[in-house]
């Protein structure tokens, strides 16, 4: 007789003595309700970017999709790393039971991406989230209706059988994340956004109304919190805005706008956003200009910008390439005040307790 083999799921530390780190991540800068962090590198990759349209096109008969690639390049803020750095990444679709008992597959995309800005945020509470530094790791504790009501405070309403359905798919699509330079041709990283996912049931519910689910969020998010290398943003800021590519924008410009002021617009070119984004599907180039334009629109509508420009770059009556020109506005420049701030203030109170944090490592 063959022995059935079921693989344990891992359980989050039953102790965990308490640290400098997680302690300053929860620490925020300003109003904690409508805050959060994004993380080098980790939101850097362009994990959504296959939108439901695209996924349609590449699906086959029985539902399958190929494994999806995306080159892009990744800005390190951090010391110590080169200025740009090429990567790639590989997504592997995850295979969804249907009611009928058949199987679809899905790579992560845009409610993925909203659940897994929720999931974070609710990790900053520590009554939901738990950070081990050695071992390196971070869990996240919730309920389907904990991130349905942020959803729907957020205006992002979706039912608990299609978050459900999104916490499949980020558990079980997996990301292989290569970096230049590598000459082994092995990934650098690979995973699910979440781990080693335990789930309650309905009967669990009903036996405790404080039963929740908890997974185990990714080792770059862990390494990212005990380096120091995030930044605070403007979480509601970003729920609320319309599309994928706007809150993409608002959350690089967030990341990446360390000095802005009224006197230094942030310029990015229209091959980056294409590049780094991988949100620009169309075939045709003045279609994605469009919803570039369209984008940028939503951030100024937002208070996020208070004006933008563009120039062309052509040969001839082809536009080769497009330069934007992103004015900030006051909001958003103290914003980015508040977040320095709190990283300079974060970096001085660990170098104090001799825990000076190191930089990533590649």
């Amino acid at each position: 007789m063959t022995k059935s083999i079921i693989k344990q799921t891992r359980q989050p530390p039953s102790e965990i003595k308490p640290n400098k780190q997680y302690d300053l991540f929860r620490t925020l800068y300003g109003d904690a309700n409508n805050l959060s962090n994004t993380i080098e590198l980790w939101d850097a990759i362009p994990k959504y970017s296959a939108s439901a349209r695209t996924q349609n096109k590449l699906r086959d008969s029985k539902g399958n999709l190929p494994v999806y690639e995306q080159q892009f390049e990744y800005r390190p803020t951090v010391e110590g790393l080169p200025d740009r750095i090429q990567c790639k990444v590989t997504i592997r679709p995850a295979s969804i039971r249907n009611k009928d008992g058949s199987f679809t597959q899905y790579y992560p995309s845009t409610d993925e991406e909203l659940i897994e800005e929720v999931l974070k945020k609710i990790f900053t509470d520590q009554n939901f989230g738990v950070h081990s530094v050695a071992p390196e790791e971070s869990w996240v504790k919730f309920s389907l209706y904990k991130i349905q009501k942020e959803l729907q405070s957020r205006g992002k309403t979706r039912s608990l059988d299609e978050i459900k359905r999104s916490l499949e798919i980020l558990s079980l699509a997996t990301y292989e994340l290569t970096l230049q330079g590598k000459t082994s041709g092995k990934a650098d990283y690979t995973n699910t956004i979440l781990s080693d996912m335990i789930r309650t049931t309905k009967s669990d519910y009903l036996e405790d109304p404080s039963s929740l689910w908890c997974a185990r969020l990714p080792a770059l998010v862990s390494k990212s919190i005990n380096k120091l290398s995030y930044r605070q943003f403007n979480y509601a800021k970003l729920m609320s805005l319309p599309n994928q590519l706007s809150r993409w924008l608002h959350k690089r410009m967030s990341h990446q706008f360390v000095n802005a002021s009224l006197l230094q617009p942030y310029n990015i070119l229209y091959s980056s956003i294409e590049r780094d984004s991988g949100l620009l599907h169309h075939s045709r180039k003045q279609r994605n200009i469009e919803t570039v334009d369209t984008s940028l629109e939503h951030l100024r509508e937002a208070d996020v910008l208070m004006s933008f420009k563009k120039e062309e770059q052509r040969h001839g009556k082809t536009i080769m390439d497009i330069k934007y020109f992103l004015q900030p506005t006051m909001t958003f420049i103290n914003e980015i005040k508040a977040a320095n701030a709190r990283q300079r203030d974060h970096q001085t109170e660990l170098i104090r307790d001799g825990q000076r944090p190191k930089q990533l490592e590649r």
